[in-house]
């Protein structure tokens, strides 16, 4: 396992800047990985995280565990919390790291040195936690796919809507992000 700062530094290399949520992405991810047993996360195919936030903290988790979205194995559940949810397929075990909020830098701190100084059970709650991965939500290959009978376009892994009998993808159904011109 790389050390925290071989795994800061690749974790700003990657964001472009040096922030609390580097920090604490990287942390929050090391404590999951030690919480699991996993030594070397970026050689290790059974680790799926589930993130809550958009943030600056989601890409150095995906740093440090190796994971992304095009490989299936990082998913980014928007909550607006800083939290992460670390589990091993192969033994089943999972748990949910969430910062407590308690602490925050004063402006202008040395933000390493300020949140070196804090031991994880100041800053983080940890608990194990029971999730229920569909197949569909597996790394892998679509194991179901359909196509949206109004636009037209294909649909995988069961994220489809059945409306009046209408087979649909959610932006047909419920409206999409865009507009089309």
């Amino acid at each position: 396992m790389r050390t925290f700062e071989e795994d800061l530094q690749a974790a700003v290399a990657y964001h472009g800047h040096l922030c609390s949520g580097m920090i604490l992405g990287v942390r929050m991810a090391r404590l999951g990985l030690r919480e699991l047993g996993i030594d070397e996360p970026r050689n290790y195919r059974d680790l799926i995280v589930y993130v809550e936030m958009d943030r600056c903290a989601t890409d150095a988790v995906g740093v440090v565990t190796g994971c992304t979205p095009g490989r299936r194995r990082l998913k980014i559940i928007d909550y607006g919390k800083m939290a992460a949810t670390f589990v091993d397929l192969a033994s089943g075990r999972a748990v949910r790291v969430a910062a407590r909020g308690a602490h925050f830098p004063p402006e202008g701190a040395d933000l390493q040195a300020f949140w070196q100084e804090l031991p994880d059970t100041e800053i983080f709650k940890c608990q194990p936690v029971q999730l229920d991965i569909p197949a569909e939500d597996l790394p892998g290959k679509p194991l179901h796919t359909v196509t949206c009978t109004r636009c037209g376009e294909r649909v995988h892994d069961r994220r489809e809507l059945v409306v009046d009998g209408e087979v649909l993808c959610r932006a047909c159904a419920r409206g999409a992000y865009y507009n089309v011109r």
